[in-house]
């Protein structure tokens, strides 16, 4: 036989080298990493069916590789996906095959059977996931099952001596500016400058603190009073006290008269944060504060902050005093998402994806929230990145951390 013509393949070498082609389809592997040893042009003629020479050697490797000792028909009952599979679920679904026939996940006697325990779902079901015969969205559950396959992502593999390592550690993560620092500090700057309130209220974990520290940091004449459940006009006075350094009164009408006396003529400006927390009565000597020495006051809360000064009576002059009042903020913007997560990690992550399309889904993934991202996400993700420097980082990562880590479901 002339070596210059395809050996004639076998209708069962056929039909593997058919499902082994299918297998890197959706996997995404490549015949560089399905060489198993041959050479690779040897390789790509196997698959392409223009190997000159018996085929079966290369074959039989490749399909020990991808399915270990799987049959040809069970294979084939996986072959095909239900409509309701994009192409993200159908990558998945096969990068979940063929991560339960490697020896790891099989030497830890990890199966379908066992996924289905964990899951509280039935064999049938499991099995119906990850060969595609699931009849409803399977995005969800397929992210939960890699969770549990290959929960250790996070944290193996060996660190790095060839790049710097970023860590983030909770109450010591530098100041980026976002969208809501810079409302932030025009609230300030509007009230400062028509000595009268403004109000900036936005959700839990916008950054709005970090914002205020920074503005106070670059104006020296900002009073920052920080609020909390136990706040009253009692603790108000004691703080402004303290901070213009004046002798305390057992009066607290005189401690009243002593601050605006220190505060009269001046360009000092009062900002009262997380000011929903305090008692009611906390705001009253803000109030007289303002009005008799003639100076601005910012307060800084959650949204409920808008709900008390809006429908409870008691605040009603307050409100009529704001001069500055943005609306509420629930999410900070898909720039600052990006903005916070390049420059946190100092370009020491190396991202499958970065265009318009994968800053919109973090935006989701964290629900526009600054502490999900900053606190939550990123430490465990550069803990990851760290350790496996050449892992790129995609939303199945960024789900699996979510998963097995923050007990969230994917997105």
């Amino acid at each position: 036989m002339s070596y210059s013509q395809p050996h004639p393949y076998t209708p069962e070498q056929t039909l593997r080298v058919e499902l082994i082609n299918q297998e890197l389809s959706t996997t995404g592997m490549t015949a560089e990493e399905l060489n198993c040893g041959f050479a690779l042009q040897s390789v790509k003629e196997v698959l392409a069916n223009k190997c000159t020479i018996n085929p079966e050697k290369i074959i039989a490797e490749m399909w020990q590789k991808l399915f270990g000792s799987a049959a040809i028909t069970e294979i084939e009952k996986r072959n095909g996906f239900n409509k309701s599979y994009n192409k993200a679920d159908r990558e998945l679904a096969g990068r979940i095959c063929l991560r339960l026939q490697s020896p790891e996940i099989r030497e830890q006697n990890i199966t379908s059977a066992s996924i289905a325990v964990s899951m509280g779902k039935s064999p049938a079901s499991i099995s119906q996931l990850i060969n595609g015969k699931y009849n409803a969205k399977p995005t969800k559950h397929l992210h939960d099952i890699w969770a549990l396959i290959c929960p250790a992502e996070v944290d193996q593999g060996k660190p790095s001596n060839e790049r710097k390592k970023i860590e983030i550690v909770y109450g010591d993560v530098r100041f980026i500016p976002t969208s809501t620092s810079k409302l932030i500090a025009m609230a300030c700057d509007q009230a400062r400058a028509r000595k009268r309130f403004s109000v900036f209220a936005g959700q839990a974990g916008l950054g709005k603190t970090k914002g205020i520290a920074e503005y106070c940091r670059h104006n020296k004449e900002a009073i920052l009073i920080a609020g909390s459940e136990q706040t009253s006009s009692t603790q108000v006075l004691e703080q402004l006290t303290t901070a213009l350094g004046l002798s305390r009164c057992p009066s607290a009408y005189k401690n009243m008269q002593k601050i605006i006396s220190a505060l009269r003529d001046t360009d000092r400006l009062i900002i009262l944060d997380e000011a929903d927390k305090c008692k009611p009565n906390s705001l009253d000597p803000l109030r007289t504060i303002s009005d008799q020495a003639i100076v601005g006051v910012t307060l800084v809360g959650n949204i409920q902050l808008v709900d008390k000064l809006q429908t409870q009576e008691r605040y009603e002059l307050i409100a009529s005093r704001v001069c500055f009042w943005p609306k509420p903020i629930g999410q900070i913007t898909v720039e600052d998402i990006r903005t916070l997560f390049l420059e946190l990690t100092e370009g020491t992550v190396k991202l499958a994806q970065n265009d318009a399309k994968w800053w919109q889904w973090l935006h989701k993934r964290v629900e526009g929230n600054a502490r999900e991202l900053v606190e939550n996400l990123l430490p465990h993700l550069l803990n990851h990145t760290n350790k496996n420097p050449d892992t790129a980082v995609d939303k199945l990562l960024v789900n699996g951390i979510f998963s097995s880590v923050l007990n969230k479901p994917a997105v």
